[in-house]
């Protein structure tokens, strides 16, 4: 029997998509291994009339699923993550619902897969996933089985839409807070260039003065007085500070495999706290309020200066990148830490 009926077109087929991802092929790639596994059961079923039902249910997920994943999506149902869920969401239940159809002598051979999706998003100590466990483990999986193996996988991919959830909406709060984060450091830069009196990044005037050494004032572009170009001058040093923290970050952080990626939301973050970590450190720095300083006495030193409270954003972000790191190790299957893991 064809399970595809109504299923549209495949992927390659619709053309250029507006928010393309690899998630839109494995999508497709696990519905046609889906509808493939179901005809082939309901092949071999004894029973096969009285599953077509289940069979139709299955096909009807897989459209939708399908459906989801060509479709053409914008920017707010690209932050509920509405395409994404919905075709991920379509699958998984078929794929419940095809355990339901397959014959009895593969349950076995299915069991450890089971286990292992259960295991991965599960705590280790779930009453399924124990039972599920210990019939694994004296290698009798049976017929009566066969509810209990789709209740591990409901389970698991009901807590896998939620670590996965929880992903997304920290995507979102960290996107809010590089907006509202870049609104205010240009903010801060604009002013500084209109009004270069009202944030002074010029070297402490009054130690200077005592050394006797060297001009009254020193700015960021080498000036003896503000100039419109200090504050942009120090931001554009403070981004270049982050970026080489970004890119020390990069080379040793690992990717984890979900639904979501953080790592470009957690670089652009970033820049703009480069920019505010380097504006505030030099306001701190010529404020005197540092014990024991004597003061920025030239402009490289001002530069320098810049450039390492850009690069100390680290010291701020690197709460975030934990935050990320733990929400991708619960969302991601490869970290079955099921009996450690806290909810």
């Amino acid at each position: 029997m064809s399970l595809d009926p109504a299923i549209p077109e495949r992927i390659g087929d619709t053309g250029v998509l507006r928010w393309p991802g690899t998630w839109r092929v494995y999508v497709a790639t696990r519905s046609e291994e889906i509808k493939a596994d179901t005809e082939r059961a309901l092949t071999l079923r004894e029973e096969a009339g009285q599953l077509l039902s289940v069979g139709e249910g299955i096909g009807t997920h897989l459209a939708r699923a399908e459906s989801y994943a060509r479709g053409r999506h914008g920017i707010r149902r690209w932050l509920t993550g509405h395409a994404i869920e919905g075709a991920w969401s379509n699958v998984n239940s078929a794929t419940v619902m095809l355990y339901g159809v397959l014959p009895t002598a593969e349950l076995c051979g299915r069991g450890p897969e089971v286990s292992a999706i259960g295991r991965a998003y599960l705590p280790g100590d779930d009453p399924r996933l124990v039972h599920l466990q210990a019939r694994l483990s004296a290698g009798d999986l049976e017929e009566r089985d066969r509810p209990l193996m789709q209740s591990v996988l409901r389970a698991a991919y009901t807590a896998q839409a939620m670590e996965t959830g929880r992903v997304r909406n920290f995507r979102n709060l960290l996107l809010g807070w590089v907006v509202m984060l870049t609104l205010i450091v240009l903010g801060v830069v604009v002013v500084g260039a209109v009004w270069p009196n009202s944030i002074p990044m010029c070297g402490n005037q009054s130690v200077i003065r005592t050394q006797g050494l060297m001009p009254a004032q020193i700015c960021p572009t080498g000036g003896l007085a503000p100039s419109s170009g200090d504050v942009p001058l120090v931001a554009l040093i403070g981004m270049l500070g982050a970026a080489l923290a970004t890119a020390a970050s990069i080379s040793t952080r690992s990717e984890l495999s979900t639904r979501y990626s953080l790592a470009v939301v957690q670089n652009l973050l970033k820049a703009p706290a480069g920019v505010a970590t380097a504006v505030l450190g030099l306001l701190i720095l010529n404020s005197g309020f540092v014990p024991g300083f004597s003061g920025l006495g030239s402009q490289p030193a001002i530069l320098v200066w810049a450039m390492a409270f850009g690069y100390g954003q680290q010291i701020v972000t690197r709460f975030v990148d934990q935050r990320a790191d733990s929400l991708l190790v619960a969302a991601s299957p490869l970290t079955p830490a099921a009996n450690t893991r806290t909810r």
